[in-house]
């Protein structure tokens, strides 16, 4: 969405509050319509990055009640690792006063399996044009009861997405891909850029390093062991990989973040 439009989008919403206002009506009434969007959560934040608000669609999801939600932040709600993403992407809304569309978040469920979501986050404005919180959607990038996403469809990369889903912490080379989707490589490359902006290798990558940095965050457990139960060839391989991603070591990231 261009800057302009953006703009144009504000203008339009606040004519939609000021007569919401002068009729007496509760604006916030229009968060119920995303109530009945199969597998759309809708939530408020306010500046201090506290929740003001979440449909009843994200209530399952964080177990919580709207009572016990007010106020709480992402380092209350989530692992440090999905906090601090959410805080940076909060903090560059509120500088840049821009939204920020299509924002692929990798979550871990019960079982240890990746499940990756779609949010879209805007900033929202006062009457003075301040902004003084955000309001986003998050939407499931791969639910098994919305088969209109893509990847989870029956379809070639869909194949090959649930074959890293099951198998990221074991082998996986480019060969095991092509012969599970059915594609070729030049094919299974381009249909992996345009769904994730990656190629399947770096996906694969970008999954286990997502899952090292729970393991940091939540055990006391060797490198060398999260090394292993995360797919990676060895510890020296994980800390050059992680590094290169993460732009600091393993260890650091650790000791930063109080676990040691």
């Amino acid at each position: 969405m261009g800057h302009e439009k953006f703009n144009n989008s504000s203008k339009s919403t606040r004519h939609i509050t000021e007569w919401f206002e002068k009729n007496q009506c509760n604006s916030l009434c229009v968060s119920g319509l995303f109530d009945d969007l199969p597998g759309v959560s809708f939530f408020i934040k306010d500046r201090e990055h506290r929740l003001v608000m979440v449909n009843e669609g994200f209530l399952p999801r964080l177990g919580l009640s709207q009572q016990e939600l007010f106020g709480k932040t992402d380092f209350d709600l989530f692992p440090a690792r999905l906090a601090e993403h959410f805080r940076r992407d909060d903090r560059d809304i509120f500088e840049s006063r821009k939204p920020k569309l299509n924002i692929l978040e990798l979550v871990f469920n019960s079982q240890g399996l990746p499940d990756w979501y779609l949010t879209n986050k805007y900033p929202i404005f006062n009457d003075r044009a301040d902004v003084i919180g955000l309001m986003g959607t998050v939407r499931p990038y791969g639910d098994g009861e919305n088969k209109e996403l893509k990847w989870e469809r029956d379809d070639e990369i869909g194949r090959a997405v649930n074959h890293i889903r099951n198998n990221f912490r074991g082998e996986i080379s480019i060969s095991d891909l092509v012969e599970v989707s059915g594609i070729p490589h030049r094919k299974l490359h381009r249909g992996f850029v345009e769904l994730f902006g990656t190629a399947p290798m770096q996906f694969i990558t970008r999954t286990r390093i997502e899952a090292a940095c729970d393991d940091l965050l939540s055990s006391s457990k060797k490198l060398s062991i999260i090394a292993g139960e995360n797919g990676f060839y060895d510890q020296s391989s994980f800390t050059q990989l992680f590094r290169r991603q993460m732009k600091i070591t393993p260890l650091k990231y650790r000791k930063q973040r109080g676990f040691i």
